[in-house]
């Protein structure tokens, strides 16, 4: 999954700015891609929930819930969950912090749709420590927008344009949002949870 092989220095900037980006092999992420494509193909998406409710003023993607417990999980899936748990044991012993669990979903935005600024940590929901997004689309130009943008105060912390083999892990309570874009955008998207 990951290309990189020391993640000390990411994790450094992670500890500094409070995010980094990772390399993902690209072919990887591709057949990561065709699995949730598959996925939306046999209508398993939902349209996506805060705290249970749907709110399409703030946010108008759709989910489906990766879990290693699903009976029809495809390799590629198993191999999604288990490189992740990986990741979760170096990020517990480089912060020597307890990380319990990992949660994630594929998100899938169809052009024009988006997710309003925001935190992944809140009085709702304070025990996500990292959030992470692992992007799935082939071929994404700066035209085709549809960035993540992530903010301190009115500041802009990052830009990041959804272009596969692109993973971005930062701290959950860094306030962040998904601009519309102009094409089917894809991602695999989580949380490393106290």
């Amino acid at each position: 999954m990951l290309q990189t092989i020391n993640l000390d220095n990411h994790f450094e900037q992670l500890t500094q700015v409070g995010w980094t980006t990772l390399a993902i092999n690209p072919l990887w992420a591709q057949d990561l891609g065709k699995a949730a494509g598959e996925r939306q193909k046999k209508r398993q998406f939902h349209t996506a929930a805060l705290a249970r409710t749907s709110n399409l003023e703030i946010r108008n993607d759709e989910t489906f819930w990766l879990d290693a417990k699903l009976a029809d999980l495809e390799l590629i899936e198993h191999e999604a969950l288990s490189g992740l748990e990986s990741l979760k044991q170096q990020l517990r012993d480089f912060f020597r912090i307890h990380i319990a669990e990992i949660e994630c979903h594929y998100s899938y935005y169809e052009p024009g749709h988006f997710y309003l600024r925001h935190q992944d940590a809140t009085g709702v929901n304070n025990q996500r420590i990292f959030s992470f997004v692992i992007y799935l689309n082939v071929d994404w130009q700066p035209k085709d927008q549809g960035q993540l943008i992530g903010y301190h105060q009115d500041e802009i912390l990052f830009s990041i344009l959804p272009k596969m083999g692109t993973m971005i892990i930062f701290r959950s309570e860094i306030e962040h949002e998904v601009r519309p874009g102009n094409r089917n955008r894809w991602a695999l998207t989580g949380w490393f949870r106290k």
